[in-house]
């Protein structure tokens, strides 16, 4: 797929094509199970690929740049490949740096800036809603959800709605036990199942938000939107929670100006995790 659209392919600088698949494991020279992306100066192009790349991350990128244009700042996708079990997205290469290398540097009010204008593009984006008619669980172009926590879980969903979910979500601890030897989960009652499904980015922690490199931040993009999908409205706070320090001042003090706490839904949420190993 190649976005003909895009500024890549509108520029004339920009007029020869995009890399190969074998160009750009040349240019990588890395043969780990999820190489790091491949840039190339010239054209202002990063590729992320691998085996664990998704087609629906390009997607997303797609999706949320189309709808919501700056309100929620992503990088412009250029196209996608698909060579044998890797995927290969291609997009702009942002020129920011990650917010977890400067926030020491920042001072109070530069955080709470950050923060302010985190809590809008989360407010932009929870404008991105499904058909009322049509709701599920599950990645952008309707398969099973991405997140890392289920890596190691066999495939399941999308989901018709949010009971079917949890019922799933909270199933996975007794997994291998008999019937015989299952209990009745006291935590299943702390997820509740009338809530509205929101689209998620799943990812939210301080290296996937880059932001200028001098003078006051300013946020230039949401990275990493591989686990992005339809998640239960609490989900973006417990994910966001779950990448950092349980004691930490970002989870504490920082978090909570941009994500409303849903503590009853993050003990569920922290105690299933544990229990299937993803920690």
């Amino acid at each position: 797929m190649d976005f003909l659209d895009s500024s890549f392919f509108q520029s004339k600088e920009h007029s020869q094509r995009l890399p190969t698949p074998a160009e750009v494991r040349a240019l990588s020279g890395d043969e780990k199970f999820q190489p790091p992306p491949v840039i190339v100066e010239h054209l202002n192009l990063l590729v992320k690929f691998g085996p664990c790349v998704t087609i629906a991350e390009a997607q997303c990128l797609w999706l949320i740049r189309r709808i919501l244009g700056d309100k929620v700042p992503v990088p412009e996708v250029y196209g996608w490949r698909v060579d044998g079990l890797e995927v290969f997205i291609y997009m702009q290469l942002v020129r920011g740096v990650r917010l977890k290398d400067r926030w020491e540097h920042l001072s109070a009010a530069e955080k709470t800036s950050v923060c302010g204008q985190l809590c809008g593009m989360i407010t932009s984006l929870r404008q991105v809603k499904q058909e009322p008619s049509d709701q599920f669980i599950g990645s952008v172009n309707r398969q099973n959800p991405q997140d890392i926590i289920f890596l190691n879980m066999p495939a399941h969903g999308p989901f018709s709605g949010i009971k079917a979910f949890h019922d799933w979500f909270s199933s996975l601890p007794q997994r291998f036990l008999p019937d015989s030897q299952k209990f009745q989960d006291p935590l299943r009652p702390l997820l509740p199942d009338d809530g509205p499904i929101t689209f998620t980015h799943a990812d939210l922690h301080q290296g996937n938000i880059l932001i200028s490199q001098h003078g006051p931040p300013q946020i230039l993009a949401i990275v990493d939107w591989g686990q992005s999908g339809w998640y239960p409205d609490y989900w973006e706070y417990c994910k966001a929670a779950y990448t950092c320090s349980y004691s930490g001042e970002w989870r504490l003090q920082w978090i909570p100006m941009f994500l409303a706490p849903r503590p009853d839904e993050h003990v569920a949420f922290a105690e299933y995790s544990m229990q299937i190993g993803a920690v």
